[in-house]
């Protein structure tokens, strides 16, 4: 009798704690789901650009839009964006003047294996007020071709920041802040001019979502620029074919000069 009695009683707390936890399923069940991450998405208005003999430069528009954004109005400043668009890995060698016994010599020199042919930086505000100069180099936002040494590469040494001056002049380097701008809610873009001077090959372009110095998203995407017409025979064969590319410069040079010669010559 005793122990029929304790297996009852056991029972009964089984068949309770089982109703119990019911209860509590259906209960979670009823509560509303967390909300949903933002994530974006982006593309260009471009993916192929061909370079003929009067090329002269080509806008390039990224634009993209913030899935389950919560921001309210296209100018409540909820979100920020960066766009950095990169061009192909080129190998540069930056030197220092030096002046010896009166004369300017090359001195010191640095090379660089993975500097950016192009490099763009378009944002919704100045980067320095987005993120602070760390950030931007863990994010890898920053141009710094150096190879990364532990969690963040260093800073730019006087080589770099020698070759970031040489490309600001030619507009191979360029920051440009509020040129991104949203059109509404969750929709924005930016618009960055490629000099006539660009390399052709693959180009990134990777889309950067903050809120209050957080990285919420980011997407990449990419475009094409190859060379077309007269120009692509031309390089196709100076690679595939040099002797004949030589060749046929020469004869082209000879070629000129015996009609300049022949306009212009007196009798």
């Amino acid at each position: 009798m005793i122990m029929a009695g304790a297996s009852s009683f056991t029972a009964a707390r089984l068949v309770a704690r089982a109703f119990l936890l019911a209860v509590l399923l259906a209960l979670a069940s009823q509560r509303p789901s967390a909300e949903p991450r933002e994530s974006i998405q982006a593309d260009t208005s471009d993916r192929e650009i061909a370079i003929e003999s009067d090329f002269t430069g080509a806008r390039i528009t990224v634009f993209g839009a913030v899935d389950n954004s919560r921001q309210e109005a296209a100018n409540s400043g909820y979100y920020d964006v960066i766009m950095v668009i990169r061009g192909p890995a080129e190998t540069v060698v930056a030197r220092k003047k030096q002046r010896i016994a009166g004369i300017w010599m090359n001195g010191r020199s640095a090379a660089f294996d993975h500097v950016p042919s192009f490099y763009a930086a378009l944002s919704t505000r100045p980067l320095d007020e987005i993120l602070d100069e760390n950030a931007l180099r863990r994010h890898g936002i920053e141009f710094n071709p150096k190879p990364q040494r532990g969690d963040l590469p260093p800073p730019p040494d006087e080589f770099e920041n020698a070759i970031i001056d040489a490309k600001k002049k030619e507009r191979l380097y360029v920051i440009e802040p509020f040129a991104v701008a949203f059109l509404g809610a969750s929709l924005f873009r930016g618009t960055i001019k490629l000099p006539a001077k660009v390399r052709v090959g693959t180009y990134s372009a990777d889309v950067y979502l903050f809120h209050d110095g957080k990285l919420l998203s980011q997407h990449r995407t990419s475009l094409f620029v190859h060379k077309a017409g007269i120009e692509r025979e031309l390089t196709a064969l100076a690679y595939n074919q040099p002797w004949v590319y030589g060749l046929l410069s020469v004869v082209i040079a000879v070629a000129c000069g015996l009609a300049g010669w022949t306009l212009f010559s007196r009798d």
